[in-house]
């Protein structure tokens, strides 16, 4: 029996949802790719669940169709898609009888590739990413508790997701901190750090008092990458009573290079022990060759 042979564009223009859904099976891999996207132009939420079942396809151009057109049909989308990361066995709604499984790589938040080895765990990696595209604050809990999960690539690309968010994901992140599972800790401090968000800030120097060393650290990175927006907390905290807040927070205002922060990194280089006076003075040397005013050391003459 031959395959049907579908017109896409003909289907696209009397809004045939059915018969898209049908395109969507079939064996010619553009054929499925141009009915993905069709069905996310077409805006109507029973294309969600065809589409979920497309993030499974063998070939990554229908794959990436159905996580564009599924970032299109937004909210319908994200119950299903949460169900999906919270509950790996959801999949199996979506899976045909026949299937073969092999690793299969897919790109997510930032370019990076995985190399995913079910269609299970396959889905689950784009549906955390499709969330982050969305952007429902619906959203936040689940991804924040993804982050428990087996799967290192369905962690990562929560983290990714989430940054997303911005501020809605500033109070969920903040109680994440508190997490009693440090690897859960250090990704909320980078996720805050990327968020760039000023209420994420004071989270961040708090987490600078956290038992684990790399926590600590995490969110030491977390505030140099916020920059300027970090500078006035940063400051005070080098007044802190905590000599490893100061330490990192001297660290972190180094980085990031502002000249607001020389008058408190010098009181610091006045007041603190011998560690935290060369830290601060490391940074203030650092700021002011940035800006001009330190002429770096010669390089040694060389021989011809």
């Amino acid at each position: 029996m031959d395959e049907r042979r579908f017109n896409i564009d003909i289907l696209r223009a009397e809004e045939d949802v059915d018969g898209l859904v049908e395109a969507l099976r079939s064996v010619d891999g553009l054929t499925r790719q141009r009915a993905a996207l069709a069905l996310g132009d077409s805006g109507e939420a029973r294309a969600t669940g065809p589409l979920i079942r497309a993030l499974g396809d063998p070939l990554t151009a229908v794959r990436e169709a159905a996580a564009d057109s599924l970032a299109l049909l937004g909210n319908p989308a994200v119950g299903p898609l949460v169900e999906l990361i919270e509950h790996p066995e959801a999949s199996e709604n979506y899976e045909e009888s026949e299937v073969a499984e092999g690793t299969t790589t897919v790109t997510g938040s930032g370019g990076r590739a995985w190399e995913v080895e079910t269609r299970r765990d396959l889905r689950r990696v784009y549906a955390a990413a499709i969330l982050g595209e969305i952007a429902d604050p619906a959203a936040v809990e689940p991804l924040i508790r993804v982050l428990h999960d087996a799967s290192d690539d369905l962690r990562c690309q929560a983290s990714g997701a989430l940054a997303k968010f911005g501020r809605e994901a500033i109070g969920p992140l903040e109680k994440a901190l508190a997490d009693p599972d440090p690897a859960v800790r250090i990704v909320a401090a980078g996720v805050l750090g990327d968020t760039g968000e000023a209420a994420a800030v004071e989270p961040l120097i708090g987490a600078l008092r956290d038992e684990n060393g790399d926590v600590r650290g995490a969110a030491g990175g977390a505030l140099f990458r916020m920059g300027d927006v970090a500078v006035e907390p940063l400051i005070a905290a080098t007044k802190d009573a905590d000599r490893g807040v100061r330490l990192y927070a001297a660290g972190a205002l180094k980085y990031i290079g502002n000249p607001r922060a020389i008058d408190a990194l010098q009181e610091l280089a006045r007041s603190g022990d011998s560690e935290e006076k060369s830290v601060a003075e490391d940074a203030i040397e650092k700021i002011r060759m940035v800006r001009g005013e330190v002429t770096p050391e010669p390089s040694p003459p060389t021989s011809r």
